[in-house]
């Protein structure tokens, strides 16, 4: 917690706003026709690393929004991933990992240097958790965040979709090779085991993670947002963990892990109360 504080109340200094996002602009429809909500494919962006002259996905990450306290109508905006994607293979953080985003003038995706791992917060209630969180705004980037109130089992920790629930995740990629443009690619599934289960995850130790069926999800996926069917609109139930243990069960094939959404809110609300201590009695940004 000591090392939040300190991260977050020296973000704070000229922190950037961003307006909330209400689930009515987010998108309310079920996924009944297996098409991905357009309110929810601007939140996610890719981890790339560059080597041999080549630029390589390690992982992915999305945007949330929480709204602040002490600015009523304005919310911090933060960046979410798995937080193996941001170590190496010997546990040691990798350098010159950046974002993909699409560049709102262009359509294009374009690169934002990334912090190193040392910057980022993790979950303060289970430093162990697979999430790690960071303030993070690149401007001129087209992004829609996922609103706090999105997250299932932000406001109730046991929360948890019923089995056969429809899900899908997002990856961001870029299509087309002369006009180049970003584009969120969505996978469909459904909820195979809705309860966490303690499950090896290859980089991050032993994780309480959901699973989803619908094929294996390729290694660059891991930190993905993943989104569930729950009655009339959808919630971000998780991260998606692309290398568990059970990858090489058979009984578990074409399942894929996922760590419940209330780590993610977990992260992000300290984060949040954080920042709104630091900023109480600054002047309201216009």
């Amino acid at each position: 917690m000591t090392k939040l504080i300190r991260l977050l109340t020296a973000a704070s200094t000229g922190f950037a706003f961003a307006a909330v996002f209400s689930l009515a602009a987010f998108g309310s429809r079920a996924l009944a026709d297996e098409t991905a909500p357009s309110g929810t494919q601007r939140n996610v962006a890719g981890i790339v690393a560059h080597s041999g002259g080549r630029t390589v996905q390690v992982g992915t990450a999305f945007f949330v929004a929480v709204p602040s306290q002490a600015f009523p109508g304005r919310s911090f905006v933060y960046l979410v991933s798995a937080r193996h994607n941001l170590l190496d293979d010997n546990r040691n953080p990798r350098t010159g990992l950046a974002l993909t985003v699409e560049d709102s003038k262009t359509g294009a995706m374009r690169e934002e240097p990334l912090p190193p791992e040392g910057k980022w917060v993790l979950d303060p209630q289970d430093e162990k958790a697979d999430v790690a969180a960071v303030p993070f705004i690149a401007e001129g980037a087209s992004i829609a965040p996922i609103p706090l109130g999105s997250l299932l089992g932000g406001d109730d920790p046991l929360a948890r979709p019923e089995t056969g629930a429809q899900v899908y995740y997002l990856t961001a990629a870029t299509v087309g090779v002369k006009l180049s443009r970003f584009e969120a690619l969505a996978r469909f599934g459904h909820v195979s085991v809705p309860a966490p289960a303690e499950t090896e995850v290859i980089g991050a130790g032993l994780q309480q993670l959901c699973y989803l069926d619908g094929g294996s999800a390729p290694g660059f996926s891991s930190g993905a947002p993943v989104f569930v069917s729950a009655g009339l609109r959808f919630a971000l139930w998780g991260i998606l963990e692309a290398n568990t243990s059970l990858n090489t069960d058979p009984v578990f094939s074409g399942l894929a892990g996922v760590l419940p959404a209330k780590y993610v809110a977990e992260t992000v609300k300290a984060m949040g109360a954080v920042q709104d201590k630091a900023l109480r009695g600054v002047k309201k940004p216009d």
